[in-house]
């Protein structure tokens, strides 16, 4: 117990001011520490007008108000690289490096401007929220938040229409794109809503996976889904045992619609196919991406190409009925690389 809380008191003062009794042994009690935090605090309350606790709480508000502006710039650079289509990340991502990526190089450019920025990104140790991992959440999270807006307009127009297609991507996996389209606002939307990878590509499959990803985001098909847009494949639009018919199967309403964009492809590739010159042409570029699709002479035209050109090798596309497009790529290709 401190001497000042006894009865008895000192009654020597030389005990007051032995060096391991007295006021020294006063000043290290709970008491004492007690008396001079509620001490610290009427100081506050009278010079400041404000209690220590509220200061802490201000400087804990600062902090999480300055996490969140830095967060949320970080959230708008990666928006606008993905909404311009232009990659992240560089080559190497470390300091010095000459182009560290398009994320890092806008961020830097912030920085310059904004003084938060700048002492963030500065910061030693695991807060700068700039790695890869963070920059995938992110915009893994951007993504749900498009997502969940969609399914919103969609259940709030309660009739819709889906329209699918299976393609590879750059590493040749199969996947499948999903688009809603609905009445909403006096409009008629058309949203991209997710791709999934597919893993088989029968009708059966396929069309377990369109069930699949419609349950995944809450939408009542059986009644509500009213068409089906697909290409003309026999797999898409096979009239018994196709992936429409599958569909019509547990969505009575779900009318198909054979995809006019395809459609205008096949008009087109018939009439140029009708023209002898143009036929032969385009078969003997068919022949030449076959010859550059060889495992060594692919190769070797990417060596050549990179030895003549520099910069990322062209690719010699296969020629399409489905993607008339295709074919623009494949001359344009051809005219950059083999004059």
């Amino acid at each position: 117990m401190s001497i000042f809380r006894s009865e008895s008191g000192y009654s020597n003062w030389k005990k007051a001011l032995w060096r391991n009794g007295g006021f020294k042994d006063h000043c290290k009690s709970e008491d004492h520490r007690s008396a001079v935090f509620a001490w610290t605090q009427q100081k506050l309350v009278i010079e400041k007008k404000t209690s220590m606790i509220e200061s802490i709480n201000k400087e804990r508000e600062n902090r999480v108000r300055e996490k969140q502006i830095y967060i949320k710039t970080i959230a708008q650079v990666l928006l606008l690289t993905a909404v311009q289509n232009m990659s992240q990340r560089g080559h190497r991502e470390s300091e010095g490096s000459d182009n560290p990526g398009n994320f890092l190089v806008i961020l830097d450019a912030i920085a310059q401007h904004d003084s938060l920025i700048e002492k963030r990104m500065n910061a030693h140790g695991n807060a700068k929220y700039t790695s890869k991992n963070i920059q995938n959440e992110i915009l893994e999270t951007l993504a749900e938040m498009v997502q969940l807006d969609i399914i919103k307009e969609v259940k709030q127009s309660e009739i819709f229409s889906i329209i699918a297609d299976e393609t590879k991507d750059l590493q040749k996996k199969e996947q499948m794109s999903f688009v809603v389209r609905c009445y909403y606002n006096g409009t008629i939307n058309e949203s991209f809503l997710d791709f999934v990878n597919a893993e088989q590509l029968d009708a059966e499959g396929l069309s377990r996976l369109i069930i699949k990803c419609l349950e995944k985001h809450g939408l009542e098909y059986r009644s509500n889904l009213v068409g089906q847009g697909y290409d003309g494949a026999a797999v898409m639009s096979g009239k018994h045992t196709g992936i429409c018919t599958r569909i019509q199967e547990v969505a009575k309403y779900a009318f198909y619609v054979h995809c006019k964009a395809h459609c205008l492809n096949l008009v087109i590739v018939d009439s140029v196919k009708s023209v002898t010159e143009a036929g032969c042409f385009f078969s003997l570029m068919q022949k030449l991406h076959n010859f550059l699709s060889g495992s060594y002479v692919h190769t070797k035209w990417h060596d050549i190409q990179k030895e003549m050109y520099g910069g990322q090798p062209r690719e010699m596309p296969s020629l399409r009925d489905t993607r008339w497009a295709c074919r623009f790529s494949a001359c344009r290709n051809m005219l950059d690389r083999l004059p």
